[in-house]
Order: structure tokens, then C-alpha cells, then sequence
């Protein structure tokens, strides 16, 4: 796997990060330019799979990858932006749902 898919990776995933950060923002989708910019992320998001898959790299690969740290990243933005709680039981059971998501992948 070289850089640009790595980068790739990256970039999805953060695009994906960036359009739920913004969704509290949108109002119900009523608040026109947080609306855009979240969906326009979401988009961007969803452009950086496209290349990955163009470059062939496996869907069993990367869609696992994606599954396991768009959550994650949720997460802690929900936790440092928005004051959500961080339990230890919340953050256990994330990090398990996410190593089970990892180990099904090598399957």
C-alpha cells in the first residue's frame, strides 16, 4: 500500500469526521451554510473511497478500516467539542467493537 492510499485514507476518513462535526450545527438541515459545508464534507468523504477502490484496493480492506475509525473519530469529537460524557464503559466497548470489526477482517 503506498502513501496515497494512505493519504487517501486519511482524508476520508477526516471529510467523513468533519460532515458529522457539523451536523449539530445544521439545524435539521435548515441552516443553510453549516448544511453545505457538512454535506460538501460528506461528499469529499465519499470521493476518497471511490479512489481508494479505483486504486484496488480490496472493499474487505478498507471499508473495515473506515468502519472502525470514522466511529472512533465521532467520538472524540463528540467528547471534545460538543462535552459529551466518556465513561469508561462507552469507550471499552467502542474499543472492542472496533478490535472484533479488525479481527473479522482478518478472517
Amino acid at each position: 500500500m503506498n502513501i496515497t492510499i494512505i493519504l487517501f485514507m486519511i482524508l476520508s476518513i477526516a471529510f467523513q469526521v468533519v460532515g458529522i462535526a457539523l451536523v449539530p450545527t445544521t439545524s435539521g438541515f435548515t441552516n443553510p451554510i453549516p448544511t453545505l459545508l457538512s454535506l460538501a464534507s460528506f461528499c469529499l468523504g465519499v470521493f476518497f473511497m471511490a479512489r481508494i477502490s479505483q486504486a484496488g484496493v480490496n472493499l474487505s480492506f478498507f471499508i473495515p478500516l473506515l468502519a472502525a475509525g470514522i466511529p472512533m473519530a465521532s467520538i472524540a469529537v463528540g467528547i471534545l467539542l460538543y462535552g459529551e460524557p466518556a465513561s469508561l464503559a462507552k469507550i471499552g466497548t467502542l474499543l472492542t467493537a472496533c478490535t472484533l470489526i479488525g479481527v473479522a477482517n482478518i478472517l
